[in-house]
């Protein structure tokens, strides 16, 4: 790669940071089944009847293996092996099982043995991934600028995009990063004064697309007492025009909304802000019960970020029994009546802005000044303002000095900082404008090593023979606010570490606390069940319409709070992680208590803490719409999918992929076959029989459940099947057959007693939970070699019978958390 510039040059560094040591030693120590006791033991004698030097045909061998120094063939066949005793799926049913006690032994021998035969451990040292980097400049400069967005999608491994092995560096990259920084360097300026905060309002029934829609009598919309009464979440649009803002800033906005005809239902509305037209995303609001009268209606008021020209986005919609309304009048149907809508602002009058006073600071030699010959259409007479100074070079060095002392989360000496600021002054003496000069400086900040690496040593010197197994405390900071927060530590976690009181057990444990208890904690939120449950693909397929009518984008919305209600729950409770596989409560309202049947529960505004009847299916992820919908195509379930889900999120057991050449399955929407029996054939194919004996039977509990997660007892079918009564648009398609054997021979007729069986391995579940967490946590590859540090995190949060608080303590004082 050429290096253009003294930006890439400050920045190449980082590609050296990833090279990995050559090939470790041979893998020549091997377990022998003539060890007496322990594993050797173990094997001759539950294993090598099968797996062993008389049956040579075997897909796996067990009187020799090798243990495992590094990833490869030898890891892979080994994690096979552990999988496979721990699940009971071996030794096969009908030969003689061994105890509890041996299992639990020779696991935990196992776990020592592939501790101290690994030769090449995982680096720890990674990138910031994109969602990172967007929260600490954030939080660095002020701003609220999109910035991940700029940059490309990270790597997934092991079920997560901040792990050390997904995350690689690349001149590609480096430009995005360039242009992330100067978008980020451009919003901290407010270039123009703002206007006086003013209100622009729109009466619904004045604004003439509104009326001319009313005269058509287009999309289900009508006039009454004055309201614009809107049926559809579709077309035509609610039209706001006259309360646009002209001018970005933060704005308070008023809907004024009422109920038609609820018919004893809470009515609901989505408010979204966003551009009226063209590309660009509507950034949610949030969802409203409607209530009031056309007199007296419920004014609906929160504060936004706006761009000039974006609008508020009213969304109503309303859940019939797709049957019940079908037929009667427009007038006679719930309807949401909408009067009135208005922005007031812009809320934020301070010139120059708060972003430009934390990054310039409040010196008197700093002045913005109007540029000359930049005009703006909206405003006459006003001009667009540049940052100057009278005394550039002190004020660039001190800005840039500050910045990196904060960005680099750790003390610097003078020499690291040098080479930014000497970038600024090479700017000032080509000739280049204050402001172009510190952008040159803030952005080489923004996109250096220093900067983006995690878990540096920071000395950059190898670390001394005392110190190699213990973390430094600022790179320890680091860890800890990127596992919990997603962004950079505060000033409070930065002194604990400069003092070194992160060493101390009791303020280490009152830190997670205090931070599990901040704001921030909903980025961990967020990101890990995004990825650990797959939420953030949610929005990947859209429901048939056909198929599932009763299906709206404000059910999906309140599939997802379900999910993360529930978890913040048993965060905040120390609850056990075996509710993640059943539990008797939930997190509803009242649109989602009416799919999944649950009566009692109104509105739609606030989720709240419901037990569930003992009659209802319902409890734990694997009954939740969110995870059902994401483990579905929009249109049918499959099976094959879903218990490759549950296999890697709830059991951490990933399957390998599929052989090439094998044809997907896909189930049959005509009713004229099931997926079982499709399935059936698809298995007769021997290299898949193996996995589809682990697949198959969680996938076949889980067709309990339609693609939006409703509860059913046969399929529904398009073009094929027994007719409905009432008009509906599919049809009755194959009764469901859920029963199915497990790998170890249990076997269940439907899914609560699938569930059971799930939740009879304790253990096995927790285990699963504290391997994604620590994954997650440490943003590095786990391997056959941490087994040591999950059952220690396992172990010692029994007594808290697994509590997901403790678990998340637990990980944070684990060693490989502490681990250089």
């Amino acid at each position: 790669m050429k290096l253009r510039s003294p930006l890439q040059r400050l920045f190449a560094g980082a590609l050296l940071t990833f090279a990995i040591a050559g090939p470790s030693a041979a893998e020549d120590s091997v377990i022998t089944p003539e060890q007496p006791s322990g594993i050797g033991g173990f094997f001759s004698q539950h294993c090598l009847e099968c797996h062993g030097p008389d049956t040579a045909e075997a897909d796996i061998r067990l009187d020799r293996i090798p243990l495992p120094t590094q990833p490869g063939p030898v890891a892979q066949t080994w994690t096979r092996v552990l999988e496979v005793i721990e699940s009971g799926e071996m030794p096969p049913a009908g030969m003689e099982r061994p105890k509890p006690d041996d299992i639990d032994r020779v696991l935990d021998e196992l776990g020592t043995a592939f501790a101290d035969s690994w030769q090449t451990p995982s680096t720890s040292l990674r990138r910031m991934n994109r969602r990172e980097y967007e929260n600490i400049v954030h939080d660095l400069l002020g701003i609220d600028a999109p910035l991940a967005d700029v940059l490309p999608e990270d790597s997934s491994v092991q079920g997560f995009d901040n792990v050390s092995d997904g995350l690689s560096i690349s001149a590609v990259l480096m430009e995005r990063y360039l242009e992330a920084a100067d978008t980020a360097f451009d919003a901290t300026i407010r270039r123009i004064k703002p206007l006086p905060p003013a209100t622009r309002r729109a009466e619904m029934m004045q604004v003439k697309d509104n009326i001319d829609a009313v005269k058509k009598k287009k999309g289900g919309v009508i006039e009454v007492d004055g309201s614009f009464v809107d049926f559809t979440p579709g077309w035509p649009p609610v039209r706001i025009d006259p309360a646009h803002p002209i001018e970005p800033g933060r704005y308070r906005c008023r809907v004024a909304v009422w109920p038609h005809n609820p018919n004893e239902r809470t009515l609901a509305v989505a408010l979204f802000v966003g551009p009226l037209f063209g590309p660009g995303t509507q950034t949610p609001i949030g969802v409203f019960d409607v209530t009031g009268t056309s007199s007296n209606p419920r004014i609906i008021e929160f504060t936004a970020d706006m761009e000039a020209g974006e609008t508020i986005h009213i969304r109503s919609r309303i859940w019939p029994e797709h049957v019940t309304w079908r037929d009667k009048k427009k007038e006679d149907r719930p309807g949401i009546g909408i009067a009135w809508a208005e922005t007031y602002g812009p809320l934020d009058q301070s010139f120059p802005s708060a972003a430009q006073q934390r990054l310039f600071g409040d010196s008197p030699t700093i002045e913005l000044v109007p540029a000359e010959g930049i005009y703006l259409r909206h405003r006459k007479g006003v001009k667009r303002h540049v940052v100057t100074s009278s005394d550039p070079r002190v004020d660039a060095a001190r800005i840039i000095d500050k910045l990196a002392r904060r960005a680099f989360r750790r003390p610097l000496r003078d020499e690291e900082v040098l080479p930014f600021v000497e970038l600024a002054w090479d700017r000032l003496a080509a000739g280049r404008s204050f402001e172009q000069a510190v952008r040159a400086g803030v952005t080489a900040v923004l996109c250096s090593p220093q900067f983006l690496l995690l878990n540096e040593n920071p000395t950059g010197n190898a670390p001394s023979p005392a110190d190699r197994n213990r973390i430094d405390p600022f790179a320890l900071a680091s860890r800890l606010s990127y596992f919990l927060w997603s962004s950079m530590p505060d000033e409070e976690l930065l002194k604990l570490a400069s003092n070194d009181q992160l060493s101390d057990p009791k303020t280490f444990a009152a830190t997670v606390d205090r931070m599990l208890a901040d704001q921030r904690r909903e980025r961990f939120v967020d990101n890990f069940t995004g990825q650990w449950l797959d939420l953030r693909d949610i929005e990947f397929t859209t429901p048939d319409k056909r198929m599932y009518p009763e299906f709206d984008p404000l059910l999906q919305v309140a599939m997802l709070s379900e999910t993360r209600h529930f978890f913040r729950y048993l965060l905040d409770h120390d609850s056990s992680v075996l509710h993640f596989i059943d539990s008797d409560f939930t997190f509803l309202n009242e649109r989602l208590a009416r799919h999944y049947g649950i009566p009692g529960v109104k509105g739609h505004e606030e989720f709240r803490k419901v037990e569930l009847p003992e009659t209802s299916i319902r409890g734990g992820l694997l009954t939740q719409a969110s995870i059902l919908k994401v483990t579905a195509n929009g249109t049918s379930t499959s099976p094959v999918l879903r218990g490759v889900w549950v296999q890697d999120r709830l059991l951490a057991q990933p399957l390998p992929p599929p052989p090439p050449g094998i044809p997907a399955v896909e189930p049959d929407i005509r009713g004229a076959t099931t997926i079982r029996q499709q399935l059936a054939k698809h298995t007769e194919i021997g290299t898949c029989a193996t996995c589809h004996r682990r697949i198959d039977p969680a996938g076949f509990a889980l067709e309990r459940f339609d693609a939006i997660g409703g509860q059913r007892q046969w399929y529904r079918a398009i073009g094929g099947g027994d007719p409905l009564p009432g008009k509906l648009p599919y049809a009755k398609g194959p009764d469901l057959d859920l029963a199915a054997t497990l790998p170890d021979g249990r076997s269940f007729e439907n899914f609560r007693e699938f569930r059971a069986c799930l939740l009879a391995n304790e253990e096995a579940v927790a285990r699963a939970i504290a391997t994604k967490l620590l994954v997650y946590a440490t943003g590095r590859p786990l391997s056959l070699a941490d087994r040591a540090t999950i059952d220690s995190i396992v172990e010692s949060t029994r007594g808290h019978r697994w509590g997901l608080r403790s678990m998340i303590h637990a990980v944070t004082t684990s060693d490989l958390f502490w681990k250089p």
